[in-house]
């Protein structure tokens, strides 16, 4: 006969068995599918819940705060893990819901506030991938990847003009047009569904036909839309990304009769791509953040200046820095951000490890008494198993506690 095997033989989820709550439960008596419920405790992050022994042990399945399919304020909110994106959200137009209710995955679409008190509207995880600020943000990728197709297209076609407004357009723009080929280019960046943009892109279509223009879009994929809006098209998911971009503007070119060599290289040609074509704002950071000037690197930025760029920019560009000379690359907007800006890499790295070997209490929560002094940081970390980061983040008061303890800088 087969010996019944019972839940204490699993020793990982003994490890996140939360004793304190599963009052009456023998996990030695428990058999190792049983459908009763109990208590768990995350051991990466403390969340408490409930579920199923069998879907712990059967179905495998772990802690839906570190999944991400419930919210639990103070460990993976988006207030607590993003905090730079929560100084973002719009402080009226979202109702009752907070950074605290939400996490950073969810496709959620609330209102948020850019720091030059631009507001619009945009889903969660968008932001947590990167997206920022439509209105002041002239630096982003889509915008660069047509000035990119303009650059080469310019190469082989230097009659080429961007932004092309005529009378017949009837208020419309091309956004190239090349007089020589009597065609027209039209890049979509992002993939659009709206059924009043497929009319108007369709009216654009029939009038480039009525004055002899041959026009192909560029496009991030197709649509629901069946009205014609392009003699020709070239397809492609992520545009915005150089991988994608090159392949596409080859096609674009060998369709145009361009039949020899095709020398594109977007990250070699991207300095002179902006310097050609980037306009410069009057909020330009050259105005707005003249501190960070002493920090733009004098030759790896080629000939492209600070005054080409808002602080709400997500282009990339060379630092160097004053005090230690080191020289990184990152975007203009994480230099900017008026609370949570960053600085040299390297001296940041300093200051973390300095923040690390910082002397900590262990109070325990229902009393408020030290239990414990440890000579840092890291040697509470060490001795106890829990995450450096979760313990930093109690002592500056981003999260309540770590290991089921509040965590307070002994100075």
């Amino acid at each position: 006969m087969t010996k019944e095997r019972h839940l204490s033989s699993n020793t990982t989820l003994m490890s996140e068995w939360a004793y304190e709550h599963n009052n009456g439960l023998d996990p030695t008596s428990i058999s190792y599918g049983s459908n009763k419920y109990a208590w768990w405790k995350c051991s990466k992050c403390d969340h408490i819940w409930r579920a199923k022994i069998s879907n712990r042990t059967i179905l495998h399945r772990g802690c839906p705060c570190c999944a991400n399919t419930v919210t639990v304020k103070g460990i993976n909110d988006i207030a607590t893990t993003r905090p730079e994106l929560a100084k973002e959200w719009h402080p009226t137009k979202n109702g009752i819901l907070t950074p605290f209710m939400v996490t950073v995955g969810s496709n959620k679409k609330v209102w948020w506030q850019c720091p030059m008190g631009h507001e619009y509207l945009a889903s969660i995880s968008h932001r947590g991938h990167g997206t920022n600020c439509p209105i002041c943000n002239s630096g982003r990728q889509t915008s660069f990847a047509e000035q990119a197709v303009l650059f080469y297209i310019k190469q082989f076609f230097p009659d080429a003009i961007g932004r092309y407004k005529a009378d017949f357009l009837k208020r419309m723009e091309l956004d190239i047009y090349i007089p020589s080929k009597s065609a027209a280019i039209e890049y979509d960046g992002e993939a659009w569904h709206r059924k009043d943009k497929a009319i108007r892109e369709h009216k654009k279509y029939l009038i480039c036909k009525e004055h002899n223009i041959h026009l192909i879009r560029l496009r991030e994929k197709t649509s629901e839309n069946t009205l014609p809006i392009a003699d020709y098209q070239i397809i492609r998911s992520a545009l915005y990304e150089p991988r994608n971009l090159k392949p596409a503007i080859m096609e674009l070119l060998y369709y145009l009769g361009i039949n020899k060599q095709i020398d594109i290289d977007i990250a070699r040609d991207r300095f002179e791509i902006l310097a050609t074509f980037h306009h410069k704002p009057k909020n330009s950071i050259a105005s707005t953040h003249p501190h960070l000037m002493a920090e733009w690197h004098p030759s790896k930025n080629q000939n492209i200046s600070p005054d080409m760029f808002t602080a709400g920019s997500d282009y990339k560009v060379w630092w160097r820095c004053q005090a230690c000379e080191n020289e990184w690359e990152c975007s203009i907007n994480h230099r900017t951000h008026p609370r949570m800006a960053t600085g040299c890499p390297i001296c940041g790295i300093e200051k973390s490890t300095q923040v690390k070997r910082k002397a900590v209490y262990q109070i325990e929560p229902t009393t408020g008494e030290i239990i414990n002094q440890f000579i840092s940081i890291s040697d509470a970390s060490r001795k106890l198993k829990i995450n450096v980061s979760n313990i930093s983040m109690t002592c500056t008061g981003k999260r309540p506690m770590a290991g089921g303890y509040i965590w307070r800088y002994t100075e």
